[in-house]
């Protein structure tokens, strides 16, 4: 039960207009006293969505949904009441007074533990790359050619063997069932045993910098090439990006999202810092939105494999229906960008996301795999499959650019 108080409610609500708040996921355009845009909260072509800078609250004409700033953080974001309270509190700087109820309390306690013993965790990892124990950590960090400076942003470390970590966290005075929440150790028939053990150690941040959790590489060939952290009090891989607090402040005009997090400290120590990470194999409806209040436009560089392909078509439909700018990065002669910028050089990866193609584009592009046109019943096929594809285009200017310049193209 939440227990803040009604005037820190009433406060904090105050303090948040509505139509700041909603204009972070939703482009509106004011007509009359209210302000219009599309739903975020069910499909539609003409903007039923309204919300009311005098009365505070937004409507949809459309699927009815509507409410105050409390309930539109909830339903966009999939979060409780409490925690739309305090992420509101923080954008307004209020201070939230401690809760009173025991269960609340006893949570937020471990959570607070969690986030110690994953702030203890990230520097001792990273500490432990610098030692003469993390020899294949130090040779693989040198193969990428990952300079100083970015071992410090990133914080990146090395795990060494069975339950170095443990015993540590141990001695800071941690006790075992907030260690075992963190994720970082498993108990096991022998006893505790670090989850992470002889890996590069890349922290994960929220995008207020708190080391949320962990991802740990392999160094040699044995599988998974990957493990990460559980979900856990602190982490909802869903909801975050990696990388976004460091990129937040150079992403308001573009931001790349790429597959992996090698991806994003390679192409930052290169010259490229608006880039950030999905923390799955797919990017989720939160993650969605938050690229759409973080940036005009969201570039999408996942890899040339089926893999990078079958995500960007998943993401440009989450990021559609959000009514995001969003292009597709295109480039030639590499696996992924990490690869593409070491070969070529910063100059030419920056031309690559300067000329990134629409969404339009991309499917005419990837239509064209399969069909010869110069074979005639392939370019009918070829001619009715674009048609598709530009009727849904509603903008009548928009359309008329797209066939222009696909006609050029082809040859049509």
């Amino acid at each position: 039960m939440i227990r803040y108080s009604e005037e820190i409610i009433d406060e904090v609500r105050q303090n948040n207009d509505v139509v700041d708040v909603v204009g972070q996921y939703v482009h509106l355009t004011r007509k009359g006293r209210n302000y219009f845009g599309l739903c975020p909260f069910h499909n539609e072509k003409s903007p039923s969505f309204s919300v009311s800078p005098d009365r505070q609250i937004f409507h949809c004409f459309g699927c009815g949904v509507g409410g105050n700033v409390y309930t539109f953080l909830m339903k966009i974001e999939g979060i409780g009441f409490k925690e739309a309270v305090e992420q509101l509190a923080e954008r307004a700087n209020i201070q939230l007074p401690t809760l009173e109820n025991s269960a609340d309390a006893a949570k937020e306690e471990l959570k607070a533990k969690v986030y110690k013993i994953n702030e203890f965790t990230a520097e001792f990892y990273h500490q432990n790359l610098y030692k003469p124990t993390a020899k294949s950590g130090q040779e693989y960090v040198k193969k990428r050619k990952l300079t100083n400076e970015t071992l410090e942003t990133f914080r990146i470390g090395f795990s060494g063997r069975f339950d170095e970590l443990y015993k540590a966290l141990k001695a800071q005075g941690f006790a075992e069932k907030e260690i075992l929440e963190s994720g970082l150790v498993i108990k096991n028939d022998r006893g505790y045993i670090d989850m992470y053990r002889n890996r590069l150690i890349i922290p994960i941040c929220d995008v207020r910098g708190r080391v949320i959790a962990f991802g740990g590489r392999v160094l040699d060939d044995s599988k998974p090439k990957y493990i990460n952290s559980p979900e856990n009090v602190v982490y909802s891989k869903g909801r975050h990006l990696f990388g976004l607090n460091v990129a937040k402040n150079d992403c308001k005009k573009k931001l790349i999202i790429v597959e992996g997090y090698m991806d994003v400290i390679s192409l930052h120590q290169r010259g490229i810092t608006n880039v950030v990470a999905a923390l799955g194999t797919a990017l989720t409806e939160q993650q969605g939105w938050l690229l759409r209040k973080s940036t005009e436009q969201v570039i999408l560089g996942f890899d040339a494999d089926g893999a990078g392909q079958t995500a960007i078509a998943r993401s440009m439909e989450i990021l559609q229906k959000m009514g995001c700018d969003m292009r597709v990065l295109q480039i030639e002669g590499a696996k992924d960008p990490d690869e593409f910028i070491v070969k070529y050089g910063e100059g030419r990866f920056k031309l690559a996301v300067d000329n990134a193609i629409s969404l339009v584009e991309f499917k005419v592009k990837n239509l064209k795999k399969d069909i010869n046109i110069e074979n005639a019943s392939d370019k009918i096929k070829f001619l009715n499959e674009i048609a598709k594809i530009l009727a849904k285009v509603d903008n009548t200017i928009e359309r008329e650019i797209y066939i222009e310049k696909i006609a050029k193209k082809y040859n049509i």
